[in-house]
């Protein structure tokens, strides 16, 4: 989940015309949803994720378009998988992979995001590969 000003303020940097932002701005604002089980109601709540028809993986990469700034090891995006792959056979190349991992999670927080860390794994490559542990966050 993503909060919309800080879509909409990604959607500015990266030039959409006002008309567009105005579009954009009125499709996630003002909206209400409610829950029904059974012909049990519950309360209306405010919608804080609503993406338009059609444009999720437009929205999903304007978000996460500058995820990869400031990394220097290969960060791969596809949907809502990201992998960071670095060689680590020298003490440069193990330092380097954790200091990106520091990144993302910077990048994370500043956009209130958060990296499902159940699902982080590492995986160790190579006859001699020391298993250097590394950690997200």
């Amino acid at each position: 989940m993503v909060p919309h000003s800080l879509l909409l303020e990604k959607l500015m940097r990266y030039g959409l015309d006002k008309w567009s932002m105005r579009w954009v701005g009125n499709w996630l604002t003002g909206c209400t949803q409610r829950v029904v089980v059974n012909s049990s109601f519950s309360n209306w709540q405010p919608v804080r994720s609503r993406v338009p028809q059609g444009l999720g993986p437009t929205l999903f990469n304007a978000i996460l378009s500058d995820l990869d700034d400031w990394i220097k090891c290969t960060l791969m995006k596809f949907a809502d998988d990201t992998k960071l792959s670095g060689e680590v056979d020298t003490s440069e190349g193990r330092a380097t992979l954790q200091e990106d991992l520091d990144r993302l999670e910077e990048w994370a927080n500043k956009n209130l995001m958060k990296f499902n860390k159940d699902e982080c794994k590492v995986l160790h490559l190579g006859k001699h590969n020391p298993g250097v542990q590394h950690r997200l966050g």
